[in-house]
């Protein structure tokens, strides 16, 4: 019994704790197959080790197709399990870092003291590891975290990373100095997995700021301290060196995103280039995402914990003034560098700052626990309930369990398509990326060609094109070409055209203007004579891009058929679109659910057009279970029934 009593007082069995919980609710809301966004596109990549949207993730595609191996599921379900599976252990390794901290980080290094006190004080191991785990969990039920353990994202082993690096670092900071230390082995470790980290996403650049402060000042600026980067740069490059993977696999057949098959490439890819034009745009979207921030911060974690973090900030700068400053940097940094990214799925963006949010509810909630010692056993057991807060508020919104919105939308594209159709989108988030999981991964409508329009805008696409539907590239070559030459010359001197400042620059900017108005001209005419062309909603809104002017557009389930005349309309099968309505009001939801009324209700339109009042009084029924308040589905049944009443 005694033996049982001491197991479950142990750090290891806390630890346990610290995976299982939250693994046992991820698995309990875990995304059965693709989801919103960049998922179809990742998973596509990790089965056929191609290569993803930038910075590109080897390190995540390589471990991602072991995954893909495990001998249950579909290659989606196992790959978000791998997140499921990262993320918990990012928590294990914070419950072990946030002990670290609590019991063992003594601070001697800065403040000179060999019996300086430790964080937690008088507290009892079990006290610690209580906070801890609490703290873990807080984390681990908060919005973004979970959301992110929820389907496949590169942010899951983003989590253990910055966790394992901030971890490493400490490890060598609390050693350095001391007699017989193991400082070097640990500055090394920190490095390489500094390294690593950089090799599976780039935002690991929020951690600079922070991590040089916390070296120099243990360091200094000697020659020692720059020999031992010296040293790091080492296990750093070996890690980092997993890019290699981009020119051994720029050829592959499914995606190579970027081509980076030669220098240039390879430099525009890692440095994620094409997604520069959404870094410090502009003063508003920097306030516009600060704003997100202040309103979104203290929903992730549903107020109440929040509290302890403020105070367990203070604790820090108290007691150990040093760490305070290198977790304030590594916050602060994060949020002023994020809040520059013009993007809507920011919210992935600051998990380091709620990494560092968990370890000062901690430092928190120890040091009430210190504050009323009498009581502190009370204290530390019942900031568990401190966990409920966040796992109450937000499992509905992160139950993923029934999210078949993606793959509900995609085969609903597939069912608009006639055979052999072209498709022109920009839905990237909501079926192109997903389509290249489902077409390529699971051979469905392996017929249908589909264009991202604004992946035209990149000269690797072309390419892409070229190699995965010659026929739509030969048809079109010469616009290709012509197009190809002025995207070139974009690629190399953007900001001449983002930020024209001669009449040579305009011209130039309409020049490839022109040329991509062409392009799409082009490939509108060449195919729709033989294959079903189709564009959706959203192109047909953009003024400055308008294409195929001499064309109509006939709805057809969520797409619009671009031909020259209305024959052969009536022969259209009204497809039985497969799809759950939902309450949930943010931007992927709406999207979805405003898509399928629209579709609706301009097919509504269009047969009542053509007099073919039952059908288009069902559709408008249909949009109706949608959005049964709006005007104008109301409006339009009216008219249909004025009509038919007209008829008789």
């Amino acid at each position: 019994m005694e033996k049982n009593n001491n197991f479950i007082k142990s750090k290891f069995f806390f630890t346990i704790l610290s995976f299982s919980i939250p693994f046992a609710v991820y698995l309990k809301t875990l995304a059965p197959t693709v989801s919103f966004i960049d998922t179809g596109e990742l998973a596509a990549v990790c089965v056929k080790l191609g290569i993803a949207h930038p910075t590109g993730y080897p390190l995540f595609t390589l471990v991602g197709r072991l995954f893909t191996l495990l001998p249950f599921g579909d290659e989606i379900f196992r790959l978000n399990f791998m997140c499921a599976v990262a993320s918990s252990t990012a928590l294990a390794l914070l419950f072990n870092l946030i002990v670290f901290i609590l019991r063992d980080f003594d601070g001697e290094i800065f403040s000179g003291n060999t019996k300086s006190e430790k964080l937690a004080g008088s507290l009892n191991e079990f006290s610690v590891y209580v906070i801890s785990l609490s703290a873990v969990l807080i984390l681990g039920f908060s919005t973004t975290f979970w959301n992110i353990a929820n389907s496949l994202e590169v942010y899951s082993f983003h989590q253990f990373f910055v966790i394992a690096i901030i971890y490493s670092m400490l490890k060598a900071v609390n050693e350095t100095g001391k007699k017989d230390s193991r400082s070097d082995i640990y500055w090394l470790m920190f490095a390489f997995l500094l390294g690593l980290s950089f090799a599976n996403h780039l935002s690991t650049i929020f951690m600079s700021l922070g991590c040089l402060y916390l070296y120099f000042s243990v360091n200094k600026f000697s020659d020692v301290s720059f020999k031992r980067i010296a040293l790091m740069s080492i296990p750093f490059l070996i890690a980092f060196s997993a890019y290699i993977y981009f020119p051994v696999r720029a050829d592959n057949s499914v995606l190579s995103w970027g081509y980076p098959a030669n220098w240039n490439n390879f430099v525009r890819h890692v440095t994620g280039k094409q997604f520069s034009v959404w870094m410090f745009s502009s003063t508003e979207v920097t306030s516009k995402q600060f704003k997100y921030f202040v309103e979104s911060y203290p929903k992730e974690f549903f107020y109440v914990p929040l509290i302890f973090a403020f105070f367990g900030a203070a604790n820090l700068f108290t007691r150990q003034r040093k760490l305070f400053y290198f977790t304030f940097l590594l916050f602060a940094f994060n949020v002023f560098y994020a809040i520059n990214y013009d993007i809507h799925d920011i919210d992935s963006y600051f998990v380091l700052a709620f990494v560092v949010s968990a370890v000062w509810i901690a430092t928190g909630v120890s040091f009430f626990a210190q504050k009323f010692s009498k009581s502190s056993l009370q204290i530390s057991v019942s900031s568990l309930v401190l966990a409920v807060f966040p796992l109450y508020a937000n499992y509905s919104t992160n139950d993923e369990s029934i999210n078949y919105f993606v793959k509900d939308y995609t085969h609903n594209v597939y069912k608009s398509a006639k055979p052999n159709a072209l498709i022109l989108s920009t839905q990237w988030d909501f079926f192109v990326a997903a389509s290249f999981y489902f077409q390529d991964i699971k051979g469905e409508r392996p017929d249908i060609t589909i264009i991202d329009k604004e992946l035209l805008r990149r000269s690797w696409y072309i390419r892409h094109i070229q190699i995965r539907n010659p026929q739509v590239y030969e048809r079109s070559k010469s616009e290709f070409e012509t197009y190809l030459v002025e995207l070139l010359k974009f690629e190399k001197e953007t900001s001449r055209y983002t930020n024209p400042k001669s009449d040579f620059d305009r011209q130039e900017s309409a020049k490839i203007n022109a040329a991509f108005i062409a392009l799409l001209n082009s490939l509108v005419d060449k195919n729709f004579i033989d294959r079903p062309v189709y564009t959706t909603f959203e192109i047909e809104n953009v003024q400055a891009e308008k294409f195929a002017k001499d064309y109509i557009r006939i709805p057809e389930g969520v797409l619009l058929r671009v031909t020259k005349n209305f024959e052969n309309y009536n022969e259209y099968e009204e497809p039985d679109f497969t799809f759950n309505l939902t309450k949930e009001k943010d931007y992927y939801h709406s999207f979805i659910m405003n898509a399928y009324y629209n579709s609706y209700l301009s097919r509504a339109n269009f047969l009542m057009n053509k007099s073919k009042f039952e059908t288009a009084e069902s559709l408008v029924k249909k949009a109706m279970e949608i959005n049964p308040n709006d005007k104008t589905s109301l409006q339009l049944l009216s008219k249909i029934n004025q009509l038919k009443d007209l008829q008789k």
